[in-house]
């Protein structure tokens, strides 16, 4: 019980001067009011009163769960409309294009706005005040937290309750989720869980029956197609993205980029959300598993003159990583349920970029984009193929010519002139410059072939990356070790591109966020034409419909201004360059032990430096809920499969191995390492039986879970 206990509660215990600092910088933490503690019981008393009323139709229905739309009345006789709410966080701001019709706005606000019994969602709305330098119309939108508890009952969040346990959450039992005497009602939700919400309500916007088009515009709609999603693919919507929240970014930026402390994965994932922490949860995971190599690698070092190490060492790598790989997978279970996002299910939703003919769903019957299977597949095998084998060719003929190079400098310099090494480090360059202009390209190629939901989308997108930089990265590595057979040659040529490769990459992923936020902003007000006397016209018939204004000195105005032009942040680059290292550590590190060292140098740093560019240069990233890696997690499984082949391949070259196998035939000698690599494969397997993917704690919490919830459904039954 107490492993449980240590997972379900975040350690948030600072030493005393960390907790002195922090109070000098942002003042002291803050604490529940009794406003807020007022409107908890207010809402409980609230929602009892609704539970009764439940009953009766019950009774009267002989239903167990009651309408979603007698819900909304309620709370709208308890609730003042929108123009009498107070405004409270900014949890999304809505940027129109320069060319949006007056009438399209209008009535895409009144959807925002409206009532869910008429296919709005009732959600805050307020316009940002106009400015001399204004180019555009923006929208500020939130909502009140009875909203969003209500929104997230509907998404079947998952939340702690009093006893302990992860279940559905149920804004009827609202006040089973209060597990601590501290919590206020805003405290149910995360950060990050208030703008997924928020993001699924604007999403879940949809046509109705009668609504065809946008008014103003040619964007054509069919019956139950996202609105919001129809306008971002028709660059009605120019953008849509979230503020950060100042204070909490700085409490959680003062935790994280200290060198000393460990990463506060979970405050992580509450303000950035799942996918975030799980991604740092990944690096952090990763690099304490790079402390094994990396102490046998020095000992490989040390022992390498007095024997021959490198059999034993292709075995433990391949040990190591099948290890590392099945603890990961555990760890991220134990996330996914302390997160609520384990039982989590993709939906087979159309993706916002999904495009095609309209036609009748077969299922259900509904007009829906419909793109013909057939295309997707010759797109996919006619271009994208030819494409993916032209970039292999030429990441070929570059390795081919390094070579080239190399051997006529040798020529006019001798063997071991400085400058051999240029060609190598040219050919670092090239592939740190390729690896951006591949991200690009996997990027269109996948647009292209019009993949019909985000799962699938995401699946194809980073299977065209591992290609393309795995050859990218990879195939010079090959042709060294196994056409022209120079492990000295490897082992120099490995280094290189790895310190070369990784410099760059932080230079570049670090320097240029940077710029953008320091020259931005003027670059902008030095370029961009104002388009203020247009606007005002705009803004005064929104006053008729009764859209209130930020107030012109309000903060989230200026912090908007600033915030529009900066970066935006994803994981995948992030994964991409994990890939590309582990492929560095474990393909060759048997030749080149000091590989581990040198990529547990570089996480150590970058941890800290991704921490401060994120909480400092980049736009805050939607939060996505998510269980595990994703497509990655298959990525690194390839590489460890791939691995396996490449370390029996030095195994069977290496020299001390070819003494050993002296009276063996060729067929002989060639047989047993084929036998050794199915060992291993064998081996790599019983790892991952042995190892089970969820911890038994996890599975008893399930199932303890699903056992209440049985149980309370029986009760409510009974009733």
């Amino acid at each position: 019980m107490e492993d449980i206990k240590e997972n379900l509660i975040p350690n948030l215990h600072f030493a005393e001067n960390d907790e002195e600092e922090l109070a000098e910088e942002i003042g002291p933490p803050r604490r529940p009011t009794i406003p807020s503690l007022l409107q908890r019981n207010s809402q409980i008393n609230l929602l009892e009163q609704m539970d009764h009323e439940r009953g009766e139709l019950r009774q009267r229905k002989g239903t167990v769960r009651f309408t979603q739309s007698k819900v909304t009345r309620q709370e709208q006789k308890a609730q003042p409309p929108d123009g009498q709410t107070p405004f409270g966080e900014s949890l999304m701001v809505l940027e129109f294009g320069e060319d949006a019709p007056i009438e399209a706005i209008q009535w895409i606000m009144d959807k925002i706005r409206g009532r869910r019994v008429d296919g709005g969602m009732e959600l805050l709305v307020r316009k940002e005040p106009l400015s001399k330098d204004s180019q555009t119309i923006i929208f500020h939108i939130s909502a009140t937290h009875m909203k969003l508890l209500e929104i997230a009952d509907d998404m079947g969040f998952m939340k702690r309750t009093k006893t302990g346990i992860i279940r559905n959450f149920n804004v009827a039992c609202l006040d089973e989720f209060f597990y601590d005497e501290g919590m206020a009602l805003e405290d149910i939700l995360t950060p990050a869980d208030r703008q997924i919400i928020i993001k699924y309500a604007l999403e879940t916007i949809k046509a109705a029956d009668d609504e065809h088009r946008i008014p103003g515009t040619k964007i054509i709609l069919y019956h139950g197609q996202s609105i919001i999603q129809a306008a971002q693919s028709a660059e009605l919507i120019a953008n849509l993205y979230s503020l950060h929240d100042k204070r909490t970014l700085k409490e959680l930026r003062h935790r994280w980029i200290k060198p000393t402390r460990v990463q506060p994965i979970d405050e992580i994932r509450d303000y950035f959300g799942e996918s975030v922490g799980m991604y740092f949860s990944f690096l952090g995971f990763y690099t304490y598993a790079l402390v094994v190599p990396t102490v046998f690698g020095f000992l490989q070092l040390g022992l390498s003159e007095e024997t021959e190490t490198v059999p034993f060492f292709c075995v433990f790598y391949v040990v190591w990583m099948k290890v590392f790989l099945e603890l990961w997978k555990r760890k991220s279970s134990s996330h996914a349920y302390r997160w609520g996002t384990i039982t989590m299910t993709n939906l087979d939703e159309p993706r916002p970029g999904y495009y095609g003919k309209l036609a009748r769903d077969p299922i259900t019957g509904k007009w829906t984009p419909q793109y013909p299977k057939w295309k997707t597949y010759v797109q996919m095998y006619c271009v994208t193929a030819p494409i993916i084998m032209l970039c292999m060719g030429i990441a070929a003929f570059v390795t081919i010519f390094q070579f080239y190079v190399e051997a006529y400098l040798a020529e006019l310099f001798g063997a071991d002139a400085y400058i051999l090494y240029l060609p190598s480090v040219v050919n670092a360059i090239y592939i740190a410059v390729s690896t951006l202009a591949y991200d690009r390209l996997a990027t269109y190629l996948t647009d292209k072939e019009n993949h019909r939901t985000q799962s699938q989308y995401e699946r194809h997108r980073v299977n065209k990356l591992i290609v393309l930089e795995f050859v990218n990265n990879f195939l010079c590595l090959f042709y060294i070790a196994f056409i022209l057979q120079d492990m000295k040659m490897l082992k120099t040529q490995l280094m290189m591109q790895l310190i070369v490769l990784q410099f760059l990459q932080n230079v570049f992923e670090n320097l240029y966020p940077y710029l953008k936020k320091k020259v931005g902003l003027k670059i902008v007000r030095l370029f961009v034409k104002s388009n203020y006397e247009k606007l005002k016209q705009a803004h005064e018939s929104y006053d008729e419909m009764g859209l209130q204004s930020l107030d012109d000195d309000d903060p989230r105005v200026v912090q908007n201004r600033k915030e529009t032009i900066l970066e935006e942040y994803n994981t995948y680059d992030d994964y991409l360059e994990l890939y590309i290292q582990f492929g560095y550590v474990v393909l060759f590190s048997s030749v080149a032990p000091l590989t581990a060292f040198w990529a547990i140098l570089n996480n150590v740093i970058e941890i800290r430096l991704d921490a401060y560019k994120l909480c400092s240069f980049f736009k805050r990233p939607f939060a996505r809920r998510t269980k595990n890696i994703g497509a990655w997690q298959l990525a690194f499984e390839t590489l460890a499969v791939i691995s396996i082949l490449t370390n029996c391949g030095i195994l069977y070259l290496s020299p001390q191995m070819r003494e050993l196998g002296a009276g063996f035939t060729r067929e002989a000698y060639t047989l047993s390492f084929l036998i050794i690599e199915h060992v291993l494969l064998g081996l790599t397997w019983f790892i991952y039986k042995a190892i089970p993917d969820t911890p038994h704690w996890v599975r008893v919490a399930l199932a303890k879970a699903e056992h209440e919830s049985r149980q309370a459904l029986k009760r409510e039954v009974r009733k």
